[in-house]
């Protein structure tokens, strides 16, 4: 076999493998019911921000040093431990009894194992697709394997909504029992873990996918690597990151739309509670999210390839404004448009952090600059979950008559005030920044911030 025949065979492996494990990984059946499911337990809401909030520093600890592994190592071995973690979180949530001493000791082993499956995962995956396709020279193709990716994707996530919100209920199982014949009186304690159990079977396949992948060939100078290496690799890149305004604003810009966007995706099962939209109807709501982004992924792609970043900024400002206002309104039924269009802003922030970071950076350094990507998102998203659940808890003890419920919409209401003002702060540092760093590098061959929609230039970060 020829290397070039070789490299194309890999590429296309590799490439639907990814695809394959971006889909298992991700389609969780509980998200529709995350926090109800949670509670459930019998855990606070108090409880509940902290969980979320372990979740978030295990990923800050190990996000980045997982990535620069990930570089020296190799990217397969990554992935099967990601998958690895993902299983046992879920069997955990699975046979802990309710009730017990052992939920909080075992939900809090289950962040931490998430936070460590969601680091490991990160940039490794998406590092070992994107080079594969270099290595065959098709890496012009990357946008369209992540427009497949979402409409692939969007058909999973629709068939895991709806069937995570309706498994959860005992509704429906009773139903098909009792049209079956059995005498049977199903509760909710009965049925709300279906979803996890659905969830780790989902996680068993992922590792089956992650042991079928092909790690690709490493030149001799990263075989010969000691425990510093990785250390060495994070600092390093860090550094580049920090000195490239374009990289910088990238991954800050990612900061700005993720951190209010995902704190509603957390607390969405509240969210729906809150206008009047039955449990059942959840997953449903999930699902026709996903058909959205499904419809969805060729336009983001056009969008991604033929407009520049600063129209697509506003175009992200504009819907996630809107999406935040309207979603604060809780407005009976209706109000769910609103939050739809956060989640759509969401899948198109994904897409182009994708998109243009990979233009930017080079193959020995891909995973570790992803992960410093989700290192940023995760810490924001800790401080956020921090920030929320101490807000709620501000809002009950300032007047004894206020109850949790009028709390929580009370600090939902604040949210798109704060995306405001924090969007205003970004754009006031963006600007100085590029400004300054462009005139400063402007004999280092960086790219001015009009080009990052090209792939004439791919400045790396300095070798280890």
């Amino acid at each position: 076999m020829t290397p070039q025949v070789f490299a194309n065979s890999t590429a296309k492996r590799n490439v639907r493998l990814f695809m394959a494990f971006r889909i298992l990984f991700n389609i969780r059946f509980y998200y529709p019911v995350f926090m109800v499911m949670f509670l459930r337990y019998g855990i606070t809401l108090e409880q509940f921000g902290l969980l979320n909030a372990v979740w978030a520093v295990v990923i800050v600890v190990l996000e980045v040093p997982s990535g620069a592994l990930a570089d020296l190592l190799g990217r397969k071995a990554l992935l099967v431990a990601a998958a690895t973690m993902m299983t046992l979180e879920m069997l955990l949530l699975a046979i802990v009894p309710i009730g017990s001493s052992l939920v909080f000791p075992a939900l809090l082993l289950n962040r931490i194992l998430s936070g460590a499956a969601e680091a490991f995962a990160s940039g490794a995956d998406e590092a070992l697709a994107f080079d594969s396709l270099k290595l065959s020279g098709n890496d012009g193709d990357w946008p369209r394997v992540l427009e497949r990716l979402m409409q692939v994707g969007g058909l999973a996530t629709i068939f895991a909504m709806v069937t995570g919100s309706l498994v959860y209920s005992p509704d429906l199982i009773q139903m098909v029992t009792d049209w079956a014949g059995f005498s049977i009186q199903l509760t909710l304690d009965d049925t709300f873990r279906l979803p996890v159990w659905l969830t780790f079977f989902s996680g068993c396949g992922a590792i089956l996918v992650t042991l079928s992948m092909v790690e690709l060939p490493r030149d001799d100078s990263e075989k010969n690597i000691t425990l510093l290496d990785p250390f060495k690799q994070t600092l390093q890149t860090g550094h580049w990151i920090l000195t490239n305004p374009l990289v910088l604003v990238v991954i800050a810009a990612g900061v700005l739309f993720d951190q209010p966007i995902r704190q509603l995706l957390v607390v969405s099962s509240q969210l729906y509670a809150r206008i009047d939209i039955p449990v059942l109807y959840f997953g449903i709501i999930s699902a026709g999210t996903a058909v959205l982004g499904l419809l969805a992924a060729t336009p983001m792609r056009r969008i991604a390839t033929s407009q520049s970043p600063r129209t697509n900024f506003l175009l992200l400002f504009s819907t996630v404004t809107l999406g935040l206002f309207g979603t604060a309104l809780l407005i009976p039924w209706w109000g769910v448009g609103f939050f739809m269009l956060l989640s759509l802003s969401m899948r198109l922030l994904m897409f182009l952090q994708s998109h243009y970071l990979n233009q930017l950076v080079d193959s020995k350094h891909r995973a570790t600059v992803l992960s410093f990507r989700g290192l940023a998102v995760n810490v924001s998203y800790g401080f956020m979950s921090i920030a929320f659940a101490l807000a709620v808890t501000a809002v009950e003890k300032a007047d004894p008559t206020t109850t949790q419920t009028a709390a929580f919409d009370w600090v939902i209401r604040l949210l798109p005030w704060y995306f405001l003002f924090a969007s205003l702060v970004f754009v006031a540092w963006a600007r100085r920044r590029v400004r300054y760093e462009t005139r400063l590098k402007a004999t280092d061959g960086f790219t001015k911030p009009t080009d990052l929609s090209s792939d004439t230039h791919t400045p790396s970060p300095p070798s280890v």
